[in-house]
């Protein structure tokens, strides 16, 4: 396929692999595709790359800054946030198109449908996945054209119902760029009279088209704007669709609202209301997002769950099945915006142009494509070492480009990277050409089905990891899976019988390596070798303390199991890898904010693991205390080692490394080892503990 992207302010057209639609995803062939000039161009002009901006755009906050730069140091830090700046954006949010595939939950398209689709996946591309909630069905495909600016049109219609009006309500709209247009007509299919405001005539007089009163707001006198309202006491409410960086035309606004009116922000300027103004109206300020309720809710647009239709919300999907009756019906309408229609392939030209002469609408129109492309190639398969280990790395979110993938690529030793598999195309096939991958695919079976693939590395979401572990395994290859596991006994039960399947195959025995790597950091390396030299029984106190998660966050979903699973199971493995003794018994006690699990074993060490939610962390996240005799041994983060003899400090060390990279180098060695058994590095023990553990505390 072939996707329009924009990196470090230029456009190009990218090869990408056909992306693969998830259950509740419709696989689209796009045929017209609306260019929103003002956002796009925005964001193209917006990629700064000085080093400021890769520090403010790569890494959230300062703390986060700090906590890098103290893991990492400066160069590592830098050059993650340059790898994250570097990777190109993808342009575009409004297409109509044809289906090709629909997901396995999908039940209200079918392939051959006509469709309008929206959001961040519906961009500029040949092909493009879309979750069915962010789509509606064109009855019509001779109105194609038009219903691409359906994003645009449902920015207008939102922001009306935003502002709960009725026919007859007298507004006024401010700014007539293609947004603003479309609010005018929204208005004006509820019967709303529209009074419209911009500088440029050519804009005034297209709203006029549908019926707005226009007016130049360098010649209107706002001193008396309340006579323009036919009651005499100002407009009911009024859209400020403009950009700009000067609050001044917020005041205007204000002098034409009546008492108690409505201003609704749909544009982007500085929202700098004199206290004065407002409470001599007692005006109401609203905000219009978008296009719809759902954007930006991850349960709706990625979980499936719409709103209920006796809510009254107007959804994503409403807003664009009423654009396009009201297209049907005559009451909105593109064609006197005089859109020009241009080929997809002189899209890199098209916005250059744009960028020295906008236009109000820009279409782009898109050739057949042959279908499937489902693997993009990117170098010869000749190129990997003969010792070299081919491994497909499955799932591009942050940690593997922050982690992995410059693991692997300082690893070349040992691994060359194969094949990259991720849900978004440009993402992947940048990361491909980055690490010198030999192909990129968003087909996960592509790769089960390459026999020249020798290892699989899993870091998709938890609740993935079960089906691919068991299918790699089942492929014969050897398998690197970030914890957790899995996240259900069952599952892990049947990962078990597929491993025990193929040891009894006498030519392959597949290593299964789980991504516990606190216990191959440095310093655990350390307290090991000290304990065995000791042969003493141990005393361990863990404490795990979990801040909160980003808003919205994927891991704190409770599909993937929760956080006792997803992140305690480091402990749990850490803690039954130092005891070395078989476990006596264990018990789990649920706590208002977290857990309590105690630990015996048969040499008579003891542990303590204290998990607990806080508000906002103060020093380490982990802080572990393992002691015997006099002697104390306080590990934080993994990271920093303090060494105690009755008090005294006998030692102080400090380590970047959490071990990630060690566990990618005895992944490596076991594989050359051909080490042997089911289960060697115990991990599907700690595995099974920590699920047990859970189930009893949820119980």
């Amino acid at each position: 396929m072939q996707l329009l992207t924009a990196r470090k302010g230029s456009v190009e057209i990218t090869e990408a692999p056909d992306p693969v639609p998830a259950e509740n995803e419709l696989l689209i062939q796009t045929v017209f595709s609306a260019i929103s000039t003002g956002t796009e161009l925005t964001a193209i002009s917006g990629q700064d790359t000085s080093l400021f901006s890769l520090l403010r755009r790569g890494v959230r906050s300062w703390e986060k800054i700090q906590r890098s730069l103290a893991r990492r140091g400066w160069q590592q830090t830098l050059a993650k946030v340059q790898a994250a700046v570097d990777r190109p954006s993808t342009l575009g949010y409004s297409l109509t198109g044809r289906v090709i595939r629909v997901g396995s939950d999908v039940e209200d398209f079918q392939p051959g449908d006509w469709v309008v689709a929206v959001g961040p996946h519906a961009s500029h591309a040949t092909l493009v996945t879309v979750p069915r909630l962010m789509c509606a069905s064109l009855s019509k495909p001779e109105w194609a054209i038009d219903a691409s600016t359906a994003a645009l049109a449902s920015v207008g219609i939102h922001a009306m119902h935003r502002a709960h009006l009725s026919a007859g309500s007298e507004v006024g709209v401010f700014g007539l760029g293609l947004i603003g247009q479309f609010t005018v007509q929204a208005l004006r299919a509820t019967g709303c009279r529209v009074i419209a405001f911009d500088p440029i005539e050519s804009r005034r007089s297209d709203s006029a088209q549908v019926g707005a009163e226009i007016y130049d707001p360098r010649e209107f006198d706002f001193q008396e704007a309340e006579r323009i309202a036919s009651h005499g006491e100002g407009l009911d409410a009024v859209f400020l669709c403009a950009k700009t960086e000067s609050p001044e035309i917020l005041l205007k606004a204000a002098s034409l609202c009546r008492k108690r009116g409505k201003l609704v922000v749909v544009g982007e300027f500085p929202i700098e209301l004199p206290r004065e103004a407002a409470y001599e109206k007692e005006l109401e300020l609203c905000v219009s997002a978008a296009y719809g309720e759902g954007r930006y809710d991850p349960a709706y647009e990625q979980l499936d769950q719409d709103y209920p239709i006796a809510c009254g919300r107007w959804t994503v999907r409403r807003n664009l099945e009423l654009f396009l009756r009201w297209l049907d019906e005559g009451r909105m309408s593109v064609s006197h915006f005089r859109p020009q229609i241009r080929p997809f392939i002189e899209a890199p030209s098209i916005y250059r142009q744009l960028a020295s002469s906008p236009t109000v609408l820009t279409v782009l129109q898109y050739p057949e494509q042959k279908l499937p492309n489902l693997t993009l190639e990117l170098s010869p398969r000749s190129v990997a070492r003969s010792t070299a280990i081919p491994i497909a790395v499955v799932g591009t979110g942050r940690f593997a480009t922050e982690t992995h993938l410059p693991n692997l690529a300082q690893s070349s030793d040992k691994f060359t990277i194969h094949t990259l598999v991720g849900r978004r195309p440009a993402k992947i096939a940048s990361l491909a050409r980055r690490y010198h991958a030999r192909n990129a695919t968003s087909d996960f079976q592509q790769v089960i089905a390459d026999s020249s693939v020798a290892a699989v590395m899993i870091l998709t979401p938890h609740n993935l990891h079960a089906e691919e572990v068991i299918a790699s395994i089942e492929a014969r290859k050897h398998v690197y899976v970030e914890k957790p596991l899995c996240i259900t006994l069952e599952e892990c039960e049947r990962i078990q019988e597929a491993v025990r399947k193929a040891h009894e195959t006498p030519t392959f025995s597949p290593v299964l390596f789980v991504g516990f790597n606190r216990r191959f950091a440095p310093l655990s390396f350390k307290l090991f070798e000290a304990r065995i030299k000791h042969h003493k029984p141990l005393d361990i106190h863990y404490e795990f303390r979990a801040p909160p998660l980003p808003r919205d966050d994927w891991y704190d979903r409770p599909e993937q199991g929760g956080r006792f699973i997803g992140e305690v199971c480091h402990a749990i493995d850490w803690i039954l890898w130092l005891a070395g003794s078989p476990l006596h018994d264990v018990m789990p006690v649920k706590s208002p904010n977290g857990a309590d699990v105690f630990f015996r074993f048969e040499d008579s060490s003891r542990a303590h693991l204290h998990f607990k939610k806080v508000s906002h962390l103060r020093g380490p996240k982990e802080e572990i205390t393992v002691s015997w005799d006099s002697m104390e041994w306080v590990i934080e983060d993994f990271t920093h080692l303090k060494v105690f003899d009755k008090d005294r400090l006998l030692h102080r060390e400090s380590w970047k490394s959490k071990g990630h990279r060690e566990a990618l180098d005895a992944f490596a060695g076991a594989i050359a080892q051909s080490k042997t058994g089911d289960d060697p590095f115990h991990f599907l023990a700690s595995s099974q503990l920590t699920l047990e553990l859970d189930r009893a505390l949820k119980s």
